[in-house]
């Protein structure tokens, strides 16, 4: 397969990114000391570069750059994001900018180059990493629950445009998951998902037969009540 993942220099996307090799890869994100690294933690056909989400200059040299690797995408693991978290009245319009201009804006950009990709091959893949707050609200996440509510419908609406298409698009939906992402914040890591729980979702969105079409995903921490 050739495959395309985003915010994979740690996390959740370096942890795919590891499972997957032996795959023609290309890895992005925007830390480029950071992706260099994570690269060569992985065996096999590997390019890296950077590249901001947010931008559509970046988007596309990109999507053009692994076009250029691996003559094509089959498989599109959207997974950079951004979140902040507080009370609405202590976050900022800066935090709100960077929010949606990555966890939103982001998917859309590689939307627009994908699709029509993906649609000319009649087939592929693309998985974005939404979140369980795509879902569901809580307290002190009105921003990044905003931010990927408007995910969730955005990859709603774009699901019935790509009927008949042979292209597949779906959201893993995690809570919380025991990632760098959440270094120096005051978290109990133990009430959280292992990163790998979410690796095997993404991995089953994957692998899924030709027959199905899988939407989402939701996974949670075990023991996590859900109203």
């Amino acid at each position: 397969m050739k495959i395309l993942i985003t915010g994979a220099s740690s996390g959740i996307g370096l942890a795919v990114a590891k499972r997957l090799q032996g795959h023609t890869m290309v890895l992005t994100s925007r830390n480029g000391d950071k992706l260099e690294y994570a690269g060569g933690q992985i065996a096999g056909d590997v390019h890296t570069v950077a590249g901001d989400t947010s931008s559509s200059a970046d988007v596309e040299r990109v999507f053009n750059f692994a076009i250029e690797k691996m003559g094509g995408v089959d498989v599109a693991f959207l997974n950079a994001g951004v979140g902040y978290f507080d009370n609405i009245e202590n976050l900022t319009e800066e935090q709100f900018d960077e929010q949606f201009s990555t966890n939103v804006k982001g998917v859309f950009l590689w939307l627009r180059f994908l699709i029509p990709h993906m649609r000319r091959r009649g087939r592929g893949q693309i998985i974005v990493t939404s979140s369980n707050l795509g879902l569901e609200t809580a307290t002190r996440c009105s921003l990044y629950a905003g931010s990927k509510h408007a995910v969730q419908a955005m990859v709603s609406s774009v699901r019935k445009e790509l009927r008949g298409s042979g292209v597949k698009l779906a959201t893993v939906n995690p809570g919380s998951v025991d990632t760098p992402w959440f270094d120096g914040k005051d978290v109990d890591r133990d009430a959280m998902l292992n990163v790998e729980d979410v690796v095997d979702c993404v991995l089953l969105l994957i692998n899924q037969g030709e027959s199905s079409d899988i939407e989402l995903i939701k996974v949670l921490p075990r023991g996590k009540m859900v109203d």
